[in-house]
């Protein structure tokens, strides 16, 4: 069967979505009466609904906590502002957020691709799913299934593990709620995507002791981005058992298959031609990718989890995660020549698999010692990862043509070959601790350790070890903080963390090179503070990351290097706003200042690559007054000028983004009914997005995302 006859059809997930979008086709007569409907005065919160600095987060070995007793900068977003912002990929839910810049499109190879701070996340240790290991690389998650979103900006070494120093994020699932609910939604985005999602919740049995929460999308259609397609289906279940008052059992599991076309990534093919201006990037609209592109990704994730409330201030969890993705296809690599945008079309066929198991127990809670509290946390945690690819994957040029003009050639003759090896498995044992003691009222200290045994095995083809790395390294942080008022904190903290350096990639001069980890150090200063009309935060940060980057050789080759230092220095601002009732604002600024402080002659001294030396956001929502239910928003993104290179050959011009939309909630016939509109990129602004060293992604046209929630 081709592969698009296979797309055709319809799986029984797909079927199961098919019918969730007959639901609410089945409730088109509550809008033929809305007409008629007795509209009662309602009360509807701001639409944006932000999280508080006192909510709960997840701070890894650091246990559970609130945002503001924690002495790093964190951002949270929450499931209503990415509902009422029709976001549909992480890159859009954090577009607001100043220390945060999206690097792919959601069609790309690499979706959900993120740098934090001027420092680009690993797509294998940087995303966590309720804060354990995840596999992230080649899919964009499901974000119908999650609560919020949140980021940890920083050295995440301490609370996480091994992981790259921008940051983490961290996707916090869905989980059964005490009521009875159940809701439907049908949208619109792009050209012709179409999307029904079903989001179910309760509990049952005596005393209410079994609760669960049922999410189910399908959505298809032709994307405005590269006027791709998108055809995906998912599926994720949460359910826990109340054992006793202070015993919960709980299992989650989520499913998606997700297959796209476009996406198309370009790179600035410098080596051996001198310097060239870059070529002005395409309307987001334009096809670059060739007949018989594509990716089709394979997710899937199950955690079984046991919670025990030993005392009142005493805690215990205990938990077994697996996650596995495979991911197959074909992608364009667009060699960029020249100014005029004339480029080699290189194409490669893909396979990749990739499977984690991750084990983690721990304990928290508090005790009284010499007069002082001490916030306790322990723990212990095994991650196993292994990896899959083809013995022979070339890199094949199908054609040449121009981005103004392109011609789409056959992938047809372009596959992987010699069969599927297991290329490699990484170990990651570890024990931690942690101890926040309360001073006095005003003054508390946090100092944490995290030991690791690391061992990092690669192999041939032919199933011998190649390479081996073993590693038993201590991650410290040690944090003081002080808190003039209840609501302030004021805190000083500096951490370490380690993380896997990549091989040196394919068509370098030293390619499949394998080094050490490369290690960081951070200094952070801040401030949080939160008002009832309003909260802001301030950070001061200091990091020092281990450098790779790639050197264009006289002869036409590259060699890459995993050497020297980059030291990256910054100020975050943040706040939001209430000045009147109904008007929100948010706004977000960071200053960066990134350089290559030592490596060889060419790059020493040059500024960093993909770090903006100014990002800008800021949000505005405001309820219609008058109108019960109908708000009104807009958004506004600025990245700076940003480095492609390490030695400042190219640079990415500065843009802006403006967003825009409309949401209004009524009730109809006893259903609330919630319409949203949105906008993003108002002013079709055509722009590139920097992925890493002379790579680049075009940047996401102008887009219309409709849609109708009906709570049932």
């Amino acid at each position: 069967m081709s592969y698009q006859h296979a797309r055709l059809q319809a799986t029984p997930l797909q079927r199961a979505m098919l019918a969730a979008g007959l639901c609410l086709a089945s409730l088109q007569p509550l809008a033929a009466h809305a007409a008629d409907a007795s509209l009662p005065q309602i009360t509807v919160s701001d639409s944006s609904e932000k999280t508080s600095q006192a909510a709960k987060i997840s701070s890894g070995a650091l246990g559970s906590r609130a945002e503001i007793d924690t002495p790093f900068s964190v951002k949270a977003v929450t499931v209503e502002e990415i509902e009422d912002r029709q976001a549909n990929s992480l890159g859009e839910i954090l577009k607001y957020d100043a220390s945060v810049l999206n690097g792919s499109s959601s069609n790309n190879e690499h979706p959900a691709t993120v740098s934090i701070r001027g420092l680009r996340i690993d797509n294998l240790n940087g995303y966590k799913v309720d804060g354990l290991a995840n596999v992230n690389r080649g899919t964009e998650l499901p974000l119908e299934m999650f609560e919020r979103v949140e980021v940890l900006k920083g050295l995440g070494g301490f609370m996480y593990g091994f992981g790259a120093p921008g940051g983490i994020v961290n996707y916090v699932s869905k989980r059964p709620t005490e009521d009875t609910t159940l809701s439907a939604d049908f949208g619109y985005e792009g050209t012709s995507v179409y999307k029904e999602h079903v989001d179910a919740g309760g509990r049952f049995g005596d005393d209410q002791r079994f609760g669960y929460r049922l999410n189910l999308v399908n959505q298809k259609g032709d994307t405005a981005a590269d006027s791709g397609k998108m055809d995906r289906s998912a599926l994720g279940l949460a359910l826990d058992a109340r054992l006793t008052h202070d015993l919960t059992l709980s299992f989650d599991t989520l499913y998606q298959q997700r297959n796209t076309t476009g996406g198309t990534g370009l790179t600035i093919d410098t080596a051996g031609k001198g310097k060239f201006d870059l070529p002005a990037a395409p309307d987001g609209r334009t096809r670059l990718y060739s007949n018989g592109v594509f990716s089709d990704v394979d997710y899937h994730l199950s955690t079984l989890g046991l919670a025990y409330q030993m005392a009142p201030d005493w805690k215990s969890s205990l938990s077994f995660r697996h996650s596995d993705s495979e991911q197959t296809g074909k992608k364009d690599q667009l060699w960029i020549r020249n100014t005029r945008g004339d480029y080699e079309d290189r194409v490669t066929a893909i396979y990749r698999k990739y499977t984690f198991n991750q084990w983690q127990g721990m304990v928290e809670g508090k005790v009284q010692a010499a007069g002082m509290t001490h916030q306790l946390v322990f723990g212990a945690m095994l991650k196993k990862l292994g990896s899959a690819q083809p013995v022979t994957s070339p890199k094949t040029p199908v054609g040449s043509s121009n981005l103004y003009a392109p011609v789409y050639f056959s992938t047809d003759s372009v596959n992987y070959s010699g069969g599927i090896y297991h290329d490699e498995d990484i170990t990651e044992k570890a024990l931690f601790a942690s101890d926040t003691v309360e001073l006095t009222k005003q003054w508390s200290v946090l100092g944490g350790l995290r030991y690791t045994d690391f061992t990092d095995t690669g192999y041939s083809t032919k199933g011998t070890v190649n390479n081996l790395f073993q590693a038993k390294p201590t991650s410290p942080t040690v944090a003081v903080m002080y808190k003039p008022v209840e609501n302030t904190t004021l805190y000083a903290s500096y951490a370490e963390s380690l993380e896997p350096t990549p091989a040196a990639p394919v068509g370098t001069t030293n390619a499949n090179t394998t080094y050490p980890p490369t290690k960081s150090k951070q200094t952070e200063v801040g401030v949080k503070t939160e008002h009832d009309a309003w909260s802001g935060s301030a950070a001061l940060f200091d990091i020092k990351r281990g450098a790779t980057y790639q050197i264009n050789n006289a002869d036409r080759t590259t060699t890459y290097f995993a050497d020297g230092e980059i030291r990256n220095r910054g100020l975050e601002l943040n706040g939001s706003l209430r000045p009147m009732r109904g008007l929100s604002l948010d706004g977000s600024i960071m200053a960066l200042r990134s350089i290559m402080e030592r490596g060889i002659p060419a790059v020493t001294g040059k500024n960093a690559v993909g770090a903006p030396r100014l990002q800008a956001g800021a949000q505005a929502s405001y309820e219609i007054p008058g109108v019960p239910g109908l708000s009104v928003r807009g958004g506004w993104q600025y990245v700076g000028a940003t480095e492609i290179d390490s030695t400042n050959i190219n640079t990415l011009q500065a843009y802006s983004l403006l967003d825009a939309g409309v949401n209004y909630r009524t009730r109809i016939s006893g259903h609330m009914v919630t319409w949203r509109a949105n906008v993003s990129n108002l002013t079709n602004r055509k722009y590139w997005l920097m992925y890493q060293e002379n790579a680049l992604n075009v940047g996401a046209p102008r887009t219309l995302s409709l849609n109708v929630r009906v709570d049932l």
